[in-house]
């Protein structure tokens, strides 16, 4: 997950040097910023040796759009871009806004890109390339044929495809195109998950039973640490933190399918 806030930041750095440095040659930000880059880039060749060894490629979704509006960007002037940062409006602006929600999801969906890099290994190499290049175009434009001793592997990899916003499809052995994705990510305490329309409704009452429980428990706890329960409110309290347990461990099976990919993952 550190190579993506890493290539996010080399980004940054980047424009905000050029800017700089259109504005005054010699400017000082501009030294300090440059100092940070090669910190960076230091840092970036060294996890992309480790995943060299490791046999992993990191393909980054929407790579191609992003170099495109970098370039974009490039023949933008120092005043340009101040003025539709003042603005927030303008052509240039837009540009700004479109890589900067790229990289935004791109960093939100860091997890599926490293469950992704674990799963495009156990490819051949030609269906590898051009899965990984499907990724970096933001779409698959061909079917891709796979083995039948792959299937499993295809529906994963389906699975996170569609997670990073290129939705797609096992059928008859191939992966292709599709109208959308048979999943929707919910928030679960600090995290991102992703289940199917009929688990998620589910988890939402499962969520909202939760939330509407703890504050009870809590304020039972508060006054259970001052003042001694007789035998009906002690009842009570029990009562409350047993359906507390019941709830989590509900929500551990309705999200167990989802816990069971963590296996699927590298730390980027």
């Amino acid at each position: 997950m550190e190579f993506l806030e890493l290539g996010k930041s080399r980004a940054e750095l980047s424009f905000k040097i050029e800017v700089l440095k259109k504005q005054d040659s010699n400017s000082q930000d501009a030294k300090s910023m440059e100092e940070k880059l090669v910190s960076v880039k230091k840092r970036i060749d060294e996890k992309s040796v480790v995943f060299h060894r490791m046999a992993l490629e990191i393909p980054i979704p929407n790579e191609v759009e992003i170099a495109r509006l970098n370039e974009a960007l490039s023949g933008c002037s120092a005043s340009d871009i101040a003025e539709c940062m003042k603005n927030r409006s303008g052509k240039t602006y837009e540009l700004l806004s479109a890589r900067g929600a790229i990289l935004k999801q791109n960093i939100e969906n860091r997890e599926n890109i490293a469950k992704l890099a674990v799963l495009l290994p156990r490819f051949q190499q030609d269906i590898r390339a051009v899965i990984a290049n499907a990724v970096r175009k933001g779409r698959l434009d061909c079917q891709v044929q796979i083995l039948k001793s792959e299937e499993a592997l295809g529906k994963n990899t389906a699975r996170i495809l569609c997670r990073l916003g290129i939705p797609t499809v096992l059928k008859d052995g191939a992966l292709i195109a599709s109208d959308g994705s048979g999943e929707v990510s919910v928030r679960v305490s600090s995290r991102t998950v992703w289940v199917t329309p009929e688990i998620n409704e589910k988890l939402v009452q499962n969520i909202k039973m939760i939330h509407e429980l703890s504050p009870k428990i809590q304020l039972k706890n508060a006054v259970r640490y001052v003042q001694k329960f007789n035998d009906d409110e002690e009842k009570e309290y029990v009562q409350l933190q047993n359906e507390l347990l019941r709830l989590l461990k509900e929500q551990d099976e309705l999200l167990r399918e989802f816990d069971e990919e963590q296996s699927l993952s590298v730390d980027i």
